[in-house]
């Protein structure tokens, strides 16, 4: 007796028809103008398990983001054409509180990077160091990402934000 069209095979244990679909998937967004940029980080976050759409302005960015079920990670360059990427941290943390922000940037300045975490970015990351950092922090705390709030990724490697307090000109005390 044949069998019916509608019955399948049972999946095998530990193949990967048995493993069953994640119950969200982690949404990202890459918001850089220069293509190349946005490419390579679309590239290198779908490599981190994310499903990854890139956008070269803050409005197209918004608009895409509001298709997403739900933000998990987002990738502002503060040089972006239509606004700056800190006001868009700072839109970006009011709608979408769970969301692990960061600003990446060849911006190393402390008054921006000051800025940047008061509008609510996580992790502070100055170009073109520390991509390969990130991506290996995001693959290690998948199902944890608390574990990267309030970081600064730059040429001198990982450390904690601390803050400082009121902003004093450089030389004075």
């Amino acid at each position: 007796m044949a069998e019916s069209a509608s019955s399948t095979p049972a999946p095998v244990p530990g193949t990967p028809e048995s493993k069953p679909e994640p119950v969200q998937a982690r949404h990202a967004i890459v918001i850089d103008d220069e293509p190349a940029n946005r490419d390579f980080l679309e590239r290198l976050m779908g490599l981190a398990g994310f499903v990854v759409t890139g956008a070269g302005t803050a409005e197209e960015a918004l608009r895409k983001i509001a298709a997403m079920p739900r933000l998990a990670l987002a990738l502002v360059d503060q040089e972006l054409p239509d606004v700056r990427g800190v006001d868009l941290i700072h839109t970006l943390r009011t709608g979408h509180a769970g969301a692990l922000l960061v600003m990446a940037t060849m911006h190393d300045g402390r008054d921006l990077i000051e800025e940047a975490f008061a509008a609510g970015v996580d992790v502070y990351l100055v170009k073109p160091h520390g991509f390969m950092e990130l991506f290996k922090r995001l693959k290690e705390s998948a199902s944890d990402m608390g574990a990267l709030r309030r970081l600064i990724i730059d040429q001198y490697g990982p450390r904690p934000f601390k803050g400082s307090g009121p902003l004093t000109a450089p030389g004075t005390t």
